[in-house]
């Protein structure tokens, strides 16, 4: 198994496991071990590195607005838990909302601690009430449990009794604070969690000017409190944009573009120094970083956005078109409405600093014949955003190029962008279909169907590809040949969808590099983490965490 796999069901295990009885405090210190190692590995967001708010009245405290995982926070003195009555944590491991992640992160102790303060109390917690806990293996120290209220199957509009408790459990979770030992001399940092707006389905647009308006409040009635910092946290860009709108109206201009947070990890500053030794790189892009810039192929959002027409056709993200054959479309008018589209989005899509500033750091710290890209990815994103093509290989294809289905010639693969060129016109902007037929691409061998030239079955023509190939077999054999070189594998985004393309080859590339090649894996979840015997020798190490963040701080002095 994966090293990912067996956190994953490390994890689970304890998802589902009652706390009536402790562990055995062996194995919980076992446990708490890999948590903490996991933390090591996690990229943190500096607290104090959170743009401020700037305020239209004076608060004794300051307002922030952040998105991301409140479970990376750092320096804060405590994270808001949005719990169940119960306060056990959620029990279903394929549940991603905030009091499953919290549990999982903080450990099994957490959950214990719960189960005697329940114990010991009513065996519930009331709606808009609020207790506190140990962060136990979090970067918080504390975390503060409330019960928000919960909307019934069907209720399409919060009740006045479910307004006011709300209130109640942000101006509950302030009073708790406020008894939380004073442990840095600033003042204490609370970071509040959007309640009720998961699972218990309060709409957010109606959540977050009672949220801001309890805690401004709160703040008003207590001019001297110990609170000095309040980060509201937020996951979702719809959700982020709400905020944005009542704190501006309400309390504060929102700048449109705030300073990017200061983000370390232990195992951050061993990729930096690992690649300042380097004197030659291999960067390996998957999905991932395709992903941090918002091409995200799991998206629904995306997908809505730029192909509202195809959601009738039973898809919901792009990759939702990989599995689908000729006989899955209505015609090929609607097949090639689809792909055009797809490739425009692509190639429109605006330049993003995470390419450049890492395209940049390539050239200023590395000699040109000691870097090489190799990506699974077919966006041409490398190449657009002025990627020598001598430094790039790309196996899986590329939209650039269109291929006969059936790959009946070695020459029937063509260039992409004049056929699109002389689509756009007949894209219809409503139905998004082709409506011309003769702008459908057919091959000029046999006359059948054509598609994207990528490996997405036994007909994929690799032609076109065989130059980068043959760049990247002379690249991979110098550095594995040469003593002399200090490599490292910088791999960015690769998951487990395809691990035979990069990610194992590039594990291969260590084991063989006689302690003279080193692997940087950075991501999200699967694409982050690294064989236990290469970490324990010191070959391989976990950068876990958004992309923006992990390249915004290698490329920095």
């Amino acid at each position: 198994m994966e090293a990912w796999a067996h956190y994953t069901l490390m994890k689970q295990l304890l998802c589902v496991r009652h706390p009536r009885e402790p562990l055995d405090p062996a194995l919980l210190q076992d446990i708490e071990q890999v948590l903490l190692d996991e933390r090591a590995q996690r990229v943190l967001i500096d607290a104090t590195s959170l743009p401020a708010l700037t305020p239209a009245t004076t608060l004794p405290a300051t307002l922030h607005l952040w998105q991301g995982d409140i479970t990376t926070l750092d320096g804060v003195t405590a994270i808001t838990n949005a719990a169940n009555s119960e306060m056990l944590g959620c029990f279903q491991p394929a549940h991603r909302c905030i009091d499953n992640i919290i549990h999982a992160r903080a450990g099994p102790r957490l959950r214990e601690a719960c189960f005697r303060l329940m114990k010991r109390g009513k065996r519930q917690l009331p709606v808009g009430q609020a207790c506190t806990t140990q962060g136990y293996c979090l970067p918080a120290s504390y975390i503060i449990h409330t019960v928000g209220p919960q909307l019934d199957a069907g209720q399409s509009a919060p009740t006045s009794q479910q307004r006011h408790q709300l209130q109640q459990c942000y101006e509950a979770i302030l009073d708790a604070a406020e008894t939380l030992p004073l442990s840095d001399p600033q003042g204490k940092t609370i970071a509040l969690c959007g309640i009720s707006t998961g699972l218990f389905a309060f709409p957010v647009e109606d959540a977050a000017p009672l949220a801001v308006a309890a805690v401004i409040n709160w703040l008003q009635r207590h001019p001297d409190t110990t609170i000095t910092n309040i980060i509201f946290n937020t996951f979702r860009d719809a959700d982020t944009a709400t905020y944005q709108q009542i704190l501006t109206k309400t309390y504060a201009p929102v700048p449109s573009l705030p300073t990017p947070p200061q983000v370390h990890s232990p195992s951050l500053h061993q990729a930096k120094a690992w690649l300042r030794a380097a004197d030659t790189i291999l960067v390996s892009c998957g999905a991932g970083i395709s992903a941090a810039i918002g091409l995200d192929y799991t998206s629904t959002t995306l997908f809505t956005q730029h192909f509202p027409a195809f959601k009738k056709y039973r898809m919901r993200r792009l990759y939702d078109c990989f599995d689908r054959t000729l006989r899955d479309w209505p015609s090929e008018n609607v097949r090639w409405g689809f792909y055009f589209t797809q490739m425009a989005m692509v190639r429109n899509w605006p330049r993003s600093p995470l390419y450049t500033s890492l395209i940049e750091y390539l050239g200023s710290n590395f000699a040109p014949d000691r870097v090489h890209v190799r990506t699974s990815n077919a966006d041409g994103q490398f190449r657009a955003h002025d990627l020598p093509e001598e430094q790039l290989s790309t196996p899986q294809g590329q939209y650039a190029y269109l291929q006969c289905l059936e790959d009946c010639h070695p020459d029937a693969v063509v260039p992409s962008a004049p056929y699109l060129e002389a689509a756009l016109p007949y894209l219809d902007p409503v139905t998004q279909v082709l409506t011309d037929s003769d702008k459908v691409p057919t091959c000029a061998f046999c006359g059948g169907a054509m598609f994207l030239c990528v490996r997405g079955g036994d007909w994929f023509n690799e032609r076109p590809f065989a130059a980068g190939e043959e760049r990247w077999h002379d690249f991979r054999e110098t550095f594995l040949t040469d003593r002399h070189r200090n490599v490292v594998i910088l791999e960015l985004g690769v998951g487990l969808s395809t691990p035979g393309v990069l990610r194992w080859e590039n594990e291969e590339l260590v084991e063989q590099g006689e302690g003279r090649v080193r692997l940087v894996r950075a991501g999200l979840g699967d694409a982050a983490h690294v064989p236990w015997e290469l970490e324990a020798e010191q070959l391989a190490t976990t950068v876990e965490g958004d992309l923006q963040d992990i390249v915004r701080a290698i490329v920095a002095p």
